[in-house]
């Protein structure tokens, strides 16, 4: 009998449990969703790239989803159970509230399990393939990068499109401005004039990019250039052109873009962090992305262990009232973990440390509860 009433519950969970983590892995991956569309219907990118950019990025939408869910799930299955005096039922047979949570609890401890192997390995893995895929989609078309009408990053340059035609990689009625001590490369057709100091722009009628591992190719038509004098405003250089290339280098920005915390695996950084530690460098970004992934591993045997008490006592209200209560504790837990972060990164306290309070915290609460839960 045993047997099969662990079975229901396990069922009666994981129902909960993956609706849980549909629900709440959508509304984190809205915004990229949004992102991807305009990236399929505005810029023209192929539908199986972005296909693939999005395989790429759900799976770490995991990383905050399966812990919610876990929360939600919980307080929604037990509080069915609750409700409908199933739990009432089954303690009426003999049997005790240790029986009826323990499935769960061996569940849950398995999914934190495969989130430590996530979190330190694999989520590194899809972020690094995510970031060189969208480069090679850039490398392709590269206007992806551009939004009509607003001011572009790129490089040490910021530039600015009236229009933005995807199909032929050209821009509209561009503007390019770049400040002081800045380098422009210039095109064998026209030499403009140069200085090192101060800042100038181009306009040109139109543009055409390409862009390479090592930077952005413009080739820009019918425009001018202008530069005034730090000492004299008044002071304008002025050059027209038909035809001007402008060489913009991104290697530098590759490189440092490349080795952000979220693409390494947690060796590499730990390698990294011993390394800095020697070299007297900031390494504290890296050591904060490795203990977040043990923390978000381990948070969803926490939630489980506050969410059982609570959703065997407060059963009534369903759906509701689960999402209520659980919004409640994700609100009070986050922001226990964004002061922890804050106080960590001023090293009030060791950081490896601190960042566990709201997990303790929160695990201290649902132990109490579950305690007097067992108890009755």
């Amino acid at each position: 009998m045993i047997k099969k009433i662990h079975s229901y519950i396990i069922k009666e969970f994981l129902h909960s449990f993956i609706f849980s983590v549909i629900i709440f892995s959508f509304l984190l991956i809205l915004t990229f969703v949004f992102d991807l569309m305009d990236l399929l219907i505005e810029k023209g990118v192929a539908l199986w790239a972005v296909v693939k950019m999005f395989t790429f990025y759900f799976p770490n939408v995991l990383i905050l989803s399966i812990p919610m869910a876990t929360l939600f799930g919980s307080l929604l299955s037990y509080g069915r159970l609750s409700t409908d005096n199933e739990i009432t039922a089954v303690k009426a047979a003999g049997l005790d509230y240790k029986t009826l949570t323990m499935p769960t609890i061996i569940f849950v401890c398995g999914v934190s399990f495969f989130l430590v192997f996530f979190n330190h390995f694999l989520a590194p893995k899809l972020n690094s393939n995510l970031k060189a895929y969208f480069e090679e989609v850039v490398t392709k078309r590269p206007l992806v990068k551009f939004n009509e009408k607003s001011l572009t990053k790129l490089g040490d340059y910021r530039i600015y499109s009236n229009k933005v035609d995807n199909a032929k990689n050209t821009l509209i009625g561009v503007s390019i401005y770049k400040f002081e001590n800045d380098y422009v490369e210039n095109d064998k057709k026209i030499a403009l004039p140069q200085n090192d100091n101060g800042a100038w722009r181009i306009t040109a009628s139109s543009a055409t990019v390409k862009a390479y591992a090592t930077g952005a190719q413009l080739t820009l038509y019918k425009g001018y250039w202008q530069k005034a004098s730090p000492s004299d405003m008044t002071n304008m250089t002025h050059a027209t052109f038909k035809t001007y290339s402008l060489f913009i280098p991104l290697r530098d920005n590759i490189k440092s873009y490349s080795i952000g915390p979220s693409e390494l695996s947690s060796p590499k950084l730990i390698e990294i962090i011993k390394q800095y530690k020697e070299q007297k460098l900031a390494f504290m970004p890296y050591l904060l992305d490795y203990w977040l992934r043990w923390i978000y591993a381990v948070a969803p045997i926490i939630f489980i262990i506050i969410a059982l008490p609570i959703g065997i006592r407060t059963g009534k209200g369903g759906k509701a009232v689960g999402f209520g209560l659980s919004l409640g504790i994700i609100v009070v837990y986050y922001t226990l973990l964004v002061l922890s972060i804050n106080l960590g990164e001023k090293e009030y306290l060791p950081i490896g440390i601190i960042l566990w309070l709201p997990n303790l915290a929160t695990g201290a609460v649902g132990i109490y509860l579950f305690g007097k839960m067992v108890k009755k």
